[in-house]
């Protein structure tokens, strides 16, 4: 078999099973589409004020911009209201497809091997971390913007061709456009342009910069001109608790596993838990940053940053003053899973490598088992749960 012909067959295989498992989880979604409350503003809005003001679209309920979602929405605006859920349906499908191919397609720092790709691809794709309250709308495509961001920074463009380094710049403007989460990681684009200096990277900086002050004076505008109330920025000690759970536990061991062991055993309603669980937290931090600085790799050091930002902004933007689980945690939780990623595949100590190669084992099985038949929000992947009227 020649080399061509295996990379067309791993390719075949590949897309097929991500098509697979895209169907197995919700085929309601792809049949019948839905069309969540907010996200059902965009396509009113658009079908009430046409194409332009669709297209820039700024929801009151986020304050920031969403250009994929307007994208979406507003094509849909051209069509009848069950046309219009399937429409906006399959933009999501088409950006989960954008990710999964540039994953494959396109060389990076992060995922050099092909067993790397689709790792990355089946992280994304059903990781536990990645809650069913994201799944198909595409409001929520933001998240998914978000992680693509991330994947978007490892780019490695020395043996890529111009079209390849254009559509990569033009993929940073459109996740930055389309989400906030985004938005945060610009400094993790100057930080690599600073120490790995080519004009490449300055590109790429430059168009994360771009896509970020869009976004910046959209919220200045939204929170400080026109002074929208919100009870956003308020941190408490159950909020840092929802965090450590929803990511560090989440990410590799579900919901299912800890639930049983922490409420189960009641192990929670201990007097000392919660502040055992901050200064075990705090002492493997201090743990992971004298870690970071024997290994010193830039790669992973630029992965633990872009976790920093990423699960400062969840911690401080989440919606609610005591939880930081759901959404809020989705990015995080990928990010955290490629650091102990990259640990596993740059470690040379057996006991490092193992543990490291258990934790994403953990996910990867985890993740499968929630994706569908263990979800720990089945509902979220019906179709009549987001049923709404139209009017």
């Amino acid at each position: 078999m020649s080399i061509s012909l295996k990379k067309i067959s791993f390719l075949l295989i590949t897309f097929s099973v991500i098509s697979f498992l895209i169907v197995y989880r919700g085929p309601c979604f792809l049949t019948e589409g839905i069309f969540e409350i907010n996200e059902y503003q965009f396509y009113k809005y658009a079908k009430e004020n046409g194409v332009f003001k669709g297209l820039f679209f700024v929801y009151e309920g986020a304050y920031y911009f969403k250009f994929w979602t307007n994208i979406a929405t507003t094509f849909a605006s051209f069509f009848s209201f069950e046309k219009a859920k399937l429409i906006t349906t399959y933009f999501s499908v088409a950006a989960y497809f954008i990710i999964f191919s540039y994953i494959l397609f396109f060389d990076s720092s992060l995922f050099i091997k092909d067993w790397h790709k689709i790792f990355a691809i089946f992280i994304v794709l059903f990781s536990p971390g990645m809650t069913p309250e994201i799944w198909m709308g595409s409001a929520h495509t933001r998240e998914y913007f978000g992680i693509f961001a991330f994947i978007l920074l490892f780019n490695d463009c020395k043996n890529e061709n111009n079209i390849k380094k254009i559509s990569t710049n033009f993929f940073i403007i459109l996740s930055f456009l389309s989400s906030v989460w985004a938005m945060i990681l610009a400094p993790a684009y100057f930080i690599k342009f600073y120490f790995k200096r080519n004009i490449d990277n300055l590109f790429f900086f430059m168009s994360s910069l771009f896509g970020s002050l869009v976004q910046f004076f959209i919220i200045m505008n939204f929170y400080f001109v026109d002074s929208v109330g919100t009870s956003r920025f308020q941190i408490q000690v159950e909020k840092i608790l929802s965090f450590i759970y929803n990511v560090p536990v989440r990410s590799f061991f579900g919901s299912t596993i800890p639930k049983f062991f922490l409420i189960e055993s009641n192990i929670i309603s201990l007097k000392y838990f919660n502040l055992t669980i901050i200064i075990i937290s705090i002492i493997l931090f201090f743990l992971i940053f004298i870690y970071l600085v024997r290994k010193k790799d830039f790669i992973l050091n630029l992965i633990f940053i872009s976790f920093i930002l990423i699960s400062s902004f969840a911690l401080v933007g989440s919606l609610y003053s005591d939880f930081a689980g759901g959404r809020y945690a989705v990015v995080s939780s990928i990010i955290l899973i490629f650091f102990v990623f990259r640990i596993f595949v740059l470690e040379n100590n057996l006991i490092l490598k193992c543990f490291s190669g258990i934790l994403i084992m953990f996910s990867l099985i985890v993740g499968l088992v929630e994706y569908k038949y263990k979800s720990p929000l089945p509902e979220l992947l019906t179709c009549k749960y987001h049923e709404i009227q139209n009017n």
